[in-house]
Parts: structure tokens; sequence; C-alpha cells
């Protein structure tokens, strides 16, 4: 074997090795994605729920109407609230799910 062809050899064989822990590091990206779509589809509807209840920032509140700020800030309400809008993402979500299926199954 030239020396050519044995480098050829070697960087075909390390090539190979490179395409191979590659190959294992998207398997773990695509895990990963996976369980940071499935934690988004389980608390969706509370991330909403949560990223419209009024917070205080720098002594103001989130909304700007004192009397829908002082109703939201009440911490029962916001704990159903969170709980309401679960139970409403997964009902949507098993909704479009079963859309979805009826829509583009042959």
């Amino acid at each position: 074997m030239s020396a050519n062809n044995k480098r050829k050899s070697q960087s075909l064989d390390s090539l190979e090795r490179e395409i191979l822990v590659l190959r294992r590091k998207a398997k773990q990206l695509e895990g990963k994605m996976d369980e940071n779509l499935d934690y988004f589809q389980q608390h969706s509807g509370s991330l909403f729920i949560r990223s419209l209840l009024p917070r205080r920032l720098e002594g103001e509140l989130g909304s700007g109407n004192p009397i829908l700020d002082s109703i939201l800030k009440n911490e029962r309400l916001q704990k159903v609230l969170i709980r309401l809008a679960d139970k409403l993402a997964d009902k949507l979500g098993d909704g479009l799910n079963w859309l979805v299926d009826r829509v583009f199954k042959k």
C-alpha cells in the first residue's frame, strides 16, 4: 500500500468515526428536543396563563388596570386559573391530535 493510499484510508476511517460520533450526538439532541416538546405540551396552558397574570415590576402592576390587577393578585385564583388552563390545553391538544389524525389519515 502506498503512502497516499494509507493516508486516504486513515482519513476515511477518521471520517467514518466522526460520522458515528455526530450521529450519536444527533440522536441525543433529538431526545432532548422530544423531552422539551413534551414539557411544553404539558405546561403550555399554565405558561400562557402565567404570562397574563400581573406581576410587580419596579412598583408597577402588569396589566395597568387596577381592578383587574387586584383580582388577579389573588394566589388561590391564580392557582385555579393555572389548573384550568392546563386542562384546557390538554383538551385542545387532544382535539387537535384527533383532527389531524382524521384529516391526514388515509
